[in-house]
C-alpha cells in the first residue's frame, strides 16, 4: 500500500496534497463512473500508482501556481499582511497590542528598532523594509511545536493560496465532466442541433446512479470554485495567519545574548 502521508510533511499534505486531491477528485470519479472496468484490481492497482505520480507532480504544480499568484495578490493587498498589520497607519491591532508588538520586536538585538509613526509617514518602504525583516525574525522563532496554532494558520493560508491558483484547472476539470453526456450526445452522426437539445434532457436523466453521483460531486465541486475559492478567501487566511504570527510576541521567551527561543 503506498503511503501518500510518507510524501509529504503535514505542512505539505494541507498546503500541497489537498489542493491537488480537491482538484483531481471530479475527474476520477467521472472516469470510474464512465469506466467501470478500472475498477478492476489490476487497473485499479496501476491507476492508484498513476494517481499517486500525477498527485506528487501536480501538488509540485499546485505551489507552483500559488507561489505565481502570490505577488498579484501582495500587489492587490499593498503587501503581506504581518507587515500591514504592524503599520501605524493599520487599525486591525489596538494601539495598546500594536505598541506592545513594537516594544518586544524592538528590544531583540538582531532586529532594528521599529519605526515610530513619523518616520512610517516619512519613508513607507524603508519601515516596511523593517517589518518584513522583523517578521522573518519572528517565524524562526516560531518553528517549534509550541506554536502549533501558527503553523496551522500558515497552513491554512498555504492551502487556500494553492487552491486559488489551480481555479482555472479546477474549473476546467468540473465543466468537462458536467457536459460530458452532451459531448457524448453530439458524437452521435446525423442529429441536428435542435435534436440533440431534445434528447439531452432524457439521456441525462437515463444516466446510472455512478455518473449521475459524478455529476453532483462536479456540480458542487464547480460551485465551490467559483464562489468560494476567491482572493478574499485566500486574504482571510493570510490575516489570521498574521494574527496567531504576531501574537506569538506575548509567548516567546527569548534571551537578549542569544535570541534564541527559551
Amino acid at each position: 500500500m503506498i503511503d501518500l502521508k510518507g510524501l509529504f510533511d503535514a505542512y505539505s499534505r494541507q498546503a500541497r496534497l489537498y489542493p491537488a486531491l480537491l482538484t483531481l477528485v471530479p475527474l476520477l470519479l467521472t472516469l470510474l463512473a464512465w469506466v467501470p472496468a478500472l475498477v478492476t484490481i489490476d487497473q485499479l492497482l496501476i491507476g492508484i500508482a498513476v494517481a499517486c505520480g500525477v498527485l506528487y507532480f501536480l501538488s509540485d504544480v499546485a505551489r507552483t501556481a500559488g507561489k505565481r499568484l502570490e505577488p498579484k495578490l501582495l500587489e492587490e493587498w499593498g503587501g503581506w499582511p504581518t507587515t500591514i498589520w504592524l503599520r501605524h497607519s493599520d487599525n486591525h491591532l489596538s494601539a495598546e497590542v500594536k505598541r506592545r508588538y513594537h516594544s518586544f520586536l524592538s528590544s531583540r538585538p538582531a532586529i532594528a528598532a521599529m519605526p515610530t509613526r513619523e518616520e512610517e509617514e516619512r519613508e513607507p518602504a524603508k519601515s516596511d523594509e523593517r517589518y518584513v525583516a522583523s517578521v522573518m525574525w519572528l517565524k524562526e522563532q516560531c518553528r517549534g511545536a509550541d506554536y502549533a496554532l501558527v503553523h496551522k494558520e500558515l497552513a491554512t493560508y498555504g492551502f487556500r493560496r494553492n487552491l486559488l491558483g489551480l481555479k482555472p484547472v479546477g474549473v476546467g476539470i468540473c465543466g468537462i465532466a458536467l457536459v460530458a453526456p452532451l459531448l457524448i450526445a453530439l458524437a452521435r452522426p446525423g442529429a441536428s442541433v435542435s435534436q440533440l437539445l431534445q434528447i439531452l434532457p432524457e439521456a441525462y436523466a437515463a444516466l446510472p446512479l455512478p455518473i449521475l453521483g459524478a455529476l453532483a460531486v462536479s456540480m458542487i465541486g464547480l460551485v465551490v470554485w467559483l464562489f468560494i475559492v476567491r482572493r478574499s478567501w485566500v486574504r482571510e487566511a493570510g490575516d489570521l495567519y498574521a494574527r496567531a504570527l504576531l501574537a506569538s510576541c506575548d509567548l516567546l521567551v527569548v534571551p537578549p545574548s542569544n535570541g534564541s527561543v527559551s
